[in-house]
C-alpha cells in the first residue's frame, strides 16, 4: 500500500523520552510494511499543557473526589492536539499508543477497506471492548470485519481511527475538562460521535510496558459529601447512556 493512495495516515503517539517504545512499534510497523509518522504527545511531567486553561478542577473533585494527575491532563493534551491535526489537515487518520501491538494481517485488511466505512462512523476503537455490562450491536459490515455499535464505550485510547468531522465533533464538546480523555470520548450521547468498534479487534495492549499516565495518589477517604457527589454523577451518566441508547435503538 503506498502513500498515494492510501485514504488515511498511521500515527504513532508518543513522548519524545520513550525511545525503547519508539525502537519497538517502529520495528513492527517497519516489518509489517505500513508507513507511519510519530507524534510527539504533551508530558504531563514536563510540557506546557495547552488545555490547563480548560481543566475545571472544581468540578473533577466534585464527580470524582479525586483530580486529574498531570500525566492523565497531558494524555487528555496529546490527544487534542491530534484532533487538531485531524481537523486542520482533513486527513483521516489511525492513531496508536506507543506501547501497542497488533495483528499485522488484519491492520493491512482494515487499512485497505476503511472506504467501506459509513461516514457517521467517525471514531472505531481498533481493539476489543471488555468493559463490563456493554451490549454490541452489528452496524455494517467491511471487508474482514463487523462494524460494532457500543452502547457503553471500551475505555481506551490505545488504538482508533478518527475522521475530521468526528475531531470537530470532540473538540467542540470537550470544555470543560474533568474526565480523562478515553472516559470523555465514551460519552457518545454528550460528544454525539458513534461509540464504535471492530470485531475481531487488531490492536492489543503490550503488557511488557507501564503505563507512562500516572494516576493522582489517594491520600484520604472520601467524605460523605463526594460520595454522594460521585454516586449521584455515575447514576446522571448511565441515565443519559441508557435514555441515548433506547432512542437509538438497534440499528
Amino acid at each position: 500500500m503506498s502513500d498515494g493512495t492510501c485514504p488515511v495516515k498511521v500515527i504513532v503517539l508518543t513522548l519524545k523520552r520513550a525511545k525503547a517504545r519508539q525502537a519497538r512499534i517502529k520495528s513492527l510497523l517497519d516489518s509489517a510494511g505500513i508507513p507511519f509518522e510519530f507524534f510527539w504527545g504533551v508530558d504531563g511531567q514536563r510540557d506546557p499543557n495547552p488545555i490547563e486553561p480548560f481543566y475545571n478542577e472544581e468540578k473533577r473533585l466534585k464527580v470524582k473526589g479525586a483530580p486529574l494527575s498531570q500525566g492523565q491532563l497531558g494524555c487528555f493534551a496529546s490527544h487534542y492536539r491530534i484532533w487538531q491535526k485531524c481537523l486542520q489537515d482533513n486527513q483521516n487518520l489511525v492513531i496508536l499508543e506507543d506501547d501497542v501491538t497488533f495483528d499485522e494481517g488484519l491492520f493491512k485488511i482494515f487499512l485497505e477497506n476503511i472506504a467501506e466505512l459509513p461516514q457517521e462512523a467517525g471514531c472505531v476503537r481498533l481493539f476489543e471492548n471488555k468493559t463490563r455490562n456493554h451490549k454490541a450491536f452489528e452496524y455494517a459490515q467491511l471487508k474482514g470485519f463487523r462494524l460494532l455499535r457500543y452502547t457503553k464505550g471500551p475505555m481506551s485510547t490505545m488504538g482508533y481511527y478518527l475522521t475530521p468531522g468526528a475531531a470537530e465533533k470532540f473538540l467542540e464538546s470537550m470544555r470543560p475538562v474533568f474526565l480523562s480523555v478515553d472516559i470523555y470520548m465514551d460519552r457518545y450521547w454528550s460528544n454525539k460521535v458513534l461509540c464504535c468498534g471492530v470485531e475481531p479487534g487488531f490492536v492489543f495492549h503490550d503488557h511488557r510496558f507501564e503505563s507512562m499516565i500516572g494516576y493522582a495518589e489517594k491520600t484520604h477517604r472520601r467524605s460523605i459529601v463526594v460520595t454522594i457527589l460521585r454516586e449521584l454523577f455515575t447514576l446522571g451518566e448511565r441515565i443519559q447512556r441508557y435514555v441515548y441508547n433506547r432512542k437509538f435503538g438497534s440499528k
